[in-house]
């Protein structure tokens, strides 16, 4: 996804912008809540009930401000968002101008439109994803496991019991955020092994436009394309531009491998 000396246009990335905007929000918000949702097993014995109350009271507010824009990311915006790349995406490689945004030398490849084109390009980014994804779980890992150990020693060692409310609200809290892992743990497993199915059909191809190849190109798009949708995660922009470089290089090695002009 890099074109040397040339001007690289890619007018669907605005729709990603308050994804992005909203996922610094939750960031901020994961952090608040990880700190109170500790605090509040000790609070009541250096602050009093009173304190405790009003700790709690603002802890339940954090989360739901947390879940309510969790769900309308992942429900409405990232949604919207990965319909026009996917339109963008049908429009690049068939020649179709399914969408009124436009784009150039978004891929790195020079087949002309066709069904090959649009395998390239899904192939292209299943490796770019792939690896954006092991990226961001590298960190995302050891923050489960860093929270995860903290809240354990919190419930172990707390003082006294809590209302029902605060203990409920701790476990969708921490559902909240285990199920986003696993999203993202499930999310980079499709996109590896869509990438390696790509990678074994350009390696073995030699019929061009027969039925079975484009079943196979077209699968391989249903599956990329389903897997972001079901798991309405947004892959960080920040991590995509640091890998940008090397994993360009890393495609170029590849088609020319594999003979994708």
């Amino acid at each position: 996804m890099n074109n040397t000396g040339k001007q690289r246009i890619d007018e669907v990335a605005k729709h990603y912008s308050l994804i992005e905007r909203l996922e610094i929000i939750s960031t901020i918000l994961f952090w608040i809540n990880s700190f109170l949702s500790c605090l509040i097993l000790y609070s009541s014995s250096f602050i009093g009930k009173s304190g405790t109350n009003i700790i709690q009271s603002f802890f339940l507010v954090l989360v739901l401000i947390y879940f309510s824009i969790s769900q309308v990311s992942s429900l409405c915006l990232v949604p919207k968002a990965e319909l026009m790349r996917r339109k963008q995406l049908l429009s690049d490689s068939l020649g179709v101008p399914l969408s009124i945004e436009h784009t150039s030398l978004y891929y790195n490849n020079s087949f002309s439109p066709s069904m090959e084109r649009l395998g390239a390009n899904t192939m292209e980014n299943a490796l770019f994803s792939q690896e954006v994804a092991s990226k961001m779980l590298y960190r995302k890992r050891i923050v489960i496991f860093g929270y995860i150990v903290l809240w354990l020693f919190a419930v172990l060692f707390r003082p006294d019991n809590f209302e029902l409310l605060t203990i409920i609200t701790q476990l969708v809290f921490s559902s909240e955020i285990i199920s986003g892992w696993l999203k993202l743990e499930i999310l980079r497993y499709h996109f590896e092994r869509i990438y390696e199915d790509l990678h074994h059909y350009f390696l073995g191809r030699s019929e061009k436009e027969s039925p079975s190849a484009n079943a196979i190109i077209l699968d391989a798009f249903a599956s990329y394309e389903s897997a972001k949708s079901t798991a309405g995660i947004l892959l960080s922009t920040k991590e995509f531009q640091v890998l940008n470089p090397t994993l360009s290089k890393q495609w170029e090695r590849t088609r020319q491998k594999l003979n994708i002009k």
